[in-house]
């Protein structure tokens, strides 16, 4: 009967070592995932508040520039659940605005274009 017992003890220990193991992992695949959305709604910001900052500055034609500013604000302003889609519409609209070879010459015949 206590050989019984010890082997449910050590059944049981072995399970509970294996849980807290597993919890681990878990919560610090929680934090690396928390850690890569944080960067990416950075670099999304980052995008947006540059788009912005390009469709203000008089650079582009007015209808680019409307179109690539509407893109940057949804971006912005988007909630958590329609980031991913804001984001994509941001990048369509750059790839609109950019697809044309002049828009790119202008922005680098600007002052401190060429830096950008």
């Amino acid at each position: 009967m206590t050989s019984t017992l010890i082997w449910i003890a050590v059944a049981l220990l072995a399970i509970g070592v294996y849980l807290s193991w597993t919890a681990g992992r878990l919560d610090r695949l929680h934090a690396r995932i928390d850690a890569a959305r944080a960067a990416l709604d950075a670099q999304l910001l980052r995008r947006a508040s540059v788009a912005q900052e390009l469709a203000t500055a008089g650079v582009l034609d007015p209808a680019a520039s409307i179109v690539l500013y509407e893109a940057a604000h949804a971006a912005r302003q988007a909630d958590e659940e329609a980031r991913e889609v804001a984001e994509s519409e941001l990048s369509q609209a750059l790839r609109a605005v950019f697809g044309d070879a002049s828009q790119v010459d202008a922005v680098r015949a600007a002052p401190g274009g060429t830096e950008a």
